[in-house]
């Protein structure tokens, strides 16, 4: 029989097979059973596949796979990692004999520099749906859960993870779940190492593999894994020699985003499912009628379609490759394998460079008065900065120095060289040290850094927007799933401040077509002086509101920092008192309290000079601004006693 894919025939299949999917919690139930009993899976959601359909499947794919692993990937990806961590190769005949391997590891630098600026930025997701009233709120609440659910999982550093593998073992993973039992999405950075998949496939635009299967490899103690499939509890426990703590390995395999099922030693089936995050649709049922008395005990069905966000059901795989052709799943190469000519030559300029300090302190000969021990034993002495004794009176005669010749300038260049076209290649030239050191105007810092933020974003930091992208939209897959009950989250607005809002399945299935992007250009590093200089600009030439403004400077509340300046705009104009800027302004302050005393002192002492002064004086009164009149109006009606 053909292995096909298949399609479940009702909906609600999490609740049927979460006990065995989640095999990594400490507690599996569903509704209606106890702690300590397992669900077991019904008939019409368990996987249509036989137990030697599956067994006859994975033992091909599996020998397919590890032979292209083992010729064109394995290899690379240990020599990656070795030259990541320092450990890297040496010329034997440049090597001194009994001295340590030099490594001048600028690649680990540049690693651990570009990662920091291509997920500098939080990915900013966007939502719009239809232009209902319904659809409009549910774009709201789905755009701040998403951003809520992003700072839960700390997806910042999942991106950082994944991006790390995808520079040393050539593929970035993540992986998307659900925890019935905490009725939360789970999201996890998967090792490259423990993944396989369709050796013809590759990873979209979008992130998902368009292989036919992929696998990801296991382990637990014997007594969980018994847990979780307690049919094959005395097969599990067989294998582990009846030792419960034993750790076994096994695997999960997806086929066809369709079908889920778990193997043990390509001889043994534990379980077998349809994919659990997908709402299958509901086919229509005739009334079931008591055949005796002919009453109606399960009413007629109608059919109903399930509600879902993704087109089709999709294995929660989601990968990062940029330098892929499409012809495989790995990508042809990566920044250390493209670097590694390059970090070999620093080591052996650094070499030649040590080898010749080393002349300078080690170069002698001694006179045939000592034997080749003492010859030995006096130039260790000597390097040591210890005296020694040297035969005859003529002390130059028994021990002499031959320190070489200085090296050429042309050789520290050359090492300066390779270190700039490694950290050019990395696109962090300008964001070390010696390459800001470099630069000898504040200007030329700024637009070296600039080019690296652009050569990042412009490359890798588009792919990682795009896996941001696919993460949310399976977060609202997971929604249209696994959120059956309310959840309850806070979100913080700008203006309205904290909002309680609340999200399940039933609100989703209202809303006529959704749309989950990433904001463009989200994730592109942006230096920070660079933003405030542009902010600077934009509001001198009035072309950014208050609060943009105020953002761009990164002020901890931008609403209130703009409202406090509005104000004081206002009170500048007279349109409002100081008060409104500061309460208390004129209260207990003796000198504006004094000021106001000699104010109404003057008003009230008769007035002298000609009486043409005293007509100028009052004409000059009358012609105040209206601004000023009703500033003094309020001042005298504030100061006024209040009657008793």
């Amino acid at each position: 029989m053909a292995l096909n894919p298949t399609t479940a025939p009702s909906s609600g299949v999490w609740q049927s097979i979460k006990g065995a999917l989640n095999i990594f919690s400490s507690v599996n139930k569903a509704e209606g059973m106890s702690e300590n009993k397992n669900p077991t899976p019904m008939s019409e959601y368990a996987s249509d596949l036989s137990d030697q359909e599956i067994l006859d499947f994975v033992s091909i794919r599996k020998d397919k796979y590890r032979k292209y692993y083992m010729d064109g990937v394995e290899a690379s990806q240990t020599l990656a990692f070795e030259y990541w961590i320092g450990k890297q190769r040496s010329d034997e005949a440049d090597q001194v004999q009994g001295s340590s391997f030099l490594v001048d590891n600028k690649l680990f630098e540049a690693i651990e520099t570009f990662i920091p600026i291509a997920t500098r930025a939080n990915p900013d997701p966007l939502v719009q749906a239809d232009p209902s009233d319904i659809g409009q709120k549910m774009a709201k609440d789905i755009k701040n859960a998403l951003v809520s659910e992003a700072d839960r999982l700390k997806l910042r550093k999942l991106l950082k993870g994944m991006l790390r593998n995808w520079i040393i073992l050539r593929l970035g993973l993540l992986k998307m779940g659900y925890d019935p039992h905490t009725n939360e999405t789970t999201i996890e950075c998967i090792n490259p190492k423990r993944w396989g998949g369709d050796p013809d496939g590759h990873w979209d635009v979008s992130g998902f593999f368009t292989g036919e299967w992929q696998f990801e490899k296991k382990q637990l103690d014997a007594s969980r894994l018994a847990d979780m499939f307690p049919e094959k509890k005395e097969v599990i426990m067989q294998k582990a020699g009846g030792k419960n703590g034993t750790k076994l390995e096994f695997m999960e395999w997806w086929y066809r985003d369709t079908d889920v099922f778990y193997t043990i030693d390509s001889d043994e089936v534990l379980g077998k499912f349809k994919n659990p995050h997908w709402n299958y649709d509901i086919p229509p049922s005739e009334a079931e009628l008591d055949p005796t008395t002919g009453v109606e005990l399960q009413p007629a069905q109608d059919f109903v379609e399930g509600k879902n966000h993704f087109k089709k059901p999709r294995a929660p795989y989601i990968g990062l490759s940029v330098f892929s052709t499409g012809l495989q799943p790995h990508d042809e190469t990566s920044l250390i394998l493209q670097n590694i000519g390059i970090q070999d030559r620093i080591n052996k300029i650094a070499r030649h460079i040590d080898k010749n300090v080393e002349g300078m302190n080690n170069g002698m000969v001694v006179s045939d008065a000592f034997t080749n021990d003492q010859a030995s034993q006096a130039a260790s002495a000597l390097r040591r900065g210890v005296a020694i004794r040297a035969p005859g009176s003529d002390v130059s005669k028994a021990v002499m120095r031959f320190p070489p010749s200085g090296l050429p300038k042309d050789v520290f260049q050359s090492l300066e060289d390779m270190r700039n076209e490694l950290r050019n290649v990395f696109g962090t030239s300008g964001s070390t040290p010696e390459g800001v050191d470099s630069q000898q105007t504040v200007r030329g810092k700024i637009l070296v850094n600039q080019l690296d933020s652009s050569r990042i974003g412009g490359g890798v930091t588009e792919f990682l927007e795009q896996v941001a992208d696919t993460v949310y939209n399976w977060m609202v897959q997971i929604m249209f799933v696994h959120w059956t009950e309310p959840h309850f989250m806070v979100a913080a607005g700008q203006v309205e401040g904290a909002e309680l809002i609340s999200i399940v399945n039933t609100d989703l299935a209202l809303v006529k077509s959704l749309d989950i992007t990433v904001k463009e250009g989200s994730l592109i590093p942006k230096d920070p002086l660079t933003q405030r200089n542009e902010a600077i600009d934009l509001w001198s030439a009035g072309a950014i509101d208050p609060i943009t403004f105020y953002k761009r400077l990164d002020y901890a509340d931008p609403v209130n920092a703009a409202t406090q300046l509005i104000t004081w705009q206002m009170v500048q104009k007279g349109q409002l008192p100081p008060q409104a800027y500061i309460p208390t302004f004129g209260q207990q302050n003796p000198a504006i309290q004094q000021a106001q005393m000699m104010q109404m002192n003057q008003a009230n002492l008769p007035q002298s000079g000609s009486p043409a002064d005293n007509q100028a004086q009052k004409g000059t009164e009358n012609n105040q601004p209206p601004e000023s009149v009703a500033q003094q109006g309020r001042q005298l009606i504030q100061s006024t006693p209040l009657p008793r």
